[in-house]
C-alpha cells in the first residue's frame, strides 16, 4: 500500500478499513495489553468521585456564595480529582500513541511488538501535553459558540498524526495540521462528520446492552454491597473499554487523511511558482 498519496473521502475510508482488515488483529492485541487496562483504571477512579453530591452542590444556593461553595466541592473531590484527570489524559495518550505508532511502523515496514511499547513512554508523556493543549483549545473555542469549535476541530484534526507519524514537535504539529488543511478544510470537515456519526452509532450499539445489564443488576439485592458495586463498576468499565475501540477506527481514518493532506500539500508547494 502506498501511504502518501492523494485520496478523496471514499478512498480514505476504503484504505483505512483495508488497513484495519490486514493489521487490526495485531494492533488490537497490543492496544488491549496496554491501553485497555489504563482506560479501565480511569473508569474505576472516576467511579470513586461523588458526582451526585457535586451536582447537588452546583445546584444549591451555597455555590452562589462564592468560595464557600467551591471549597465544599473541593473537599468532596479530595485528591481523587487530579488522579482522574491524569488517568484520563494518560489513558487517551497511550491509546492514540499505540495506534499511530503502529501505523507509522507498518508504513516503514517495521514490526511493532508489545516489548517495544515501554520505550514509547517518553513519547506518551510528550503527547499528553499535546492532547491536553488540543483539548483546551477545542474547549475554549466552544465558549464562542459551536462554529468556532467546528473550525478549530477541522484545522487541528491531524495534529496528533503530525506529531507521531510526521515526527513534528508539539508546536510544529499544530502548525502543520493548520497548514495542510488550508485547502482541504471542507473534505476534512465532511470526513469528521462521517466519523462522528459512525462512532455515535457504534457506541450506542455497545451501550444499549450495557444499560440493560445495569438495570438488571440494580434489581439484585446484594448489588448494594461492596462486591456488588465492584462487579457493577467492572462490567460498566469493560463496556467503556469496548466503546473506546472506536478510537482505533477514528485515528486510523484520520491517519490516512493525514497522508492524503500531506501529499496534496507537498504537491502544492512543488507546483507553486517562485517569485
Amino acid at each position: 500500500m502506498h501511504y502518501y498519496r492523494v485520496r478523496d473521502i471514499a478512498d480514505t475510508l476504503k484504505d483505512s478499513f483495508d488497513y484495519l482488515r490486514a493489521h487490526g488483529k495485531h494492533l488490537l492485541g497490543i492496544w488491549s495489553l496496554f491501553a485497555a487496562p489504563l482506560i479501565l483504571l480511569h473508569h474505576f477512579l472516576l467511579s470513586k468521585l461523588p458526582l451526585e453530591e457535586i451536582l447537588q452542590q452546583f445546584e444549591s444556593e451555597e455555590l452562589l456564595l462564592g468560595f464557600n461553595g467551591l471549597d465544599a466541592i473541593d473537599s468532596m473531590m479530595g485528591p481523587m480529582y487530579p488522579l482522574v484527570i491524569i488517568s484520563a489524559i494518560l489513558s487517551q495518550a497511550t491509546s492514540i500513541v499505540i495506534i499511530l505508532e503502529h501505523i507509522k511502523c507498518t508504513k516503514d515496514a517495521i514490526a511493532l511488538n508489545p516489548e517495544d511499547i515501554p520505550s514509547l513512554f517518553p513519547k506518551i508523556l510528550g503527547f499528553s501535553v499535546l492532547y491536553f493543549s488540543v483539548s483546551m483549545i477545542l474547549g475554549l473555542s466552544m465558549l464562542f459558540f459551536f462554529f468556532p469549535f467546528l473550525f478549530m476541530g477541522t484545522k487541528l484534526a491531524v495534529s496528533f498524526q503530525s506529531y507521531i507519524i510526521g515526527e513534528k514537535s508539539l508546536v510544529e504539529s499544530l502548525v502543520h495540521s493548520w497548514n495542510i488543511t488550508t485547502y482541504q478544510a471542507w473534505p476534512t470537515f465532511g470526513l469528521l462528520i462521517i466519523l462522528l456519526l459512525l462512532i455515535v452509532m457504534i457506541s450506542s450499539l455497545i451501550q444499549i446492552p450495557a444499560e440493560f445489564i445495569r438495570i438488571g443488576l440494580d434489581k439484585v439485592s446484594w448489588m448494594a454491597s461492596d462486591i456488588g458495586v465492584f462487579i457493577s463498576t467492572l462490567i460498566s468499565g469493560l463496556f467503556n473499554v469496548l466503546t473506546a475501540l472506536t478510537t482505533i477506527v477514528f485515528q486510523t481514518v484520520l491517519s490516512f487523511n493525514f497522508f492524503n493532506l500531506s501529499a496534496r500539500y507537498s504537491s502544492e508547494i512543488t507546483t507553486t511558482p517562485t517569485k
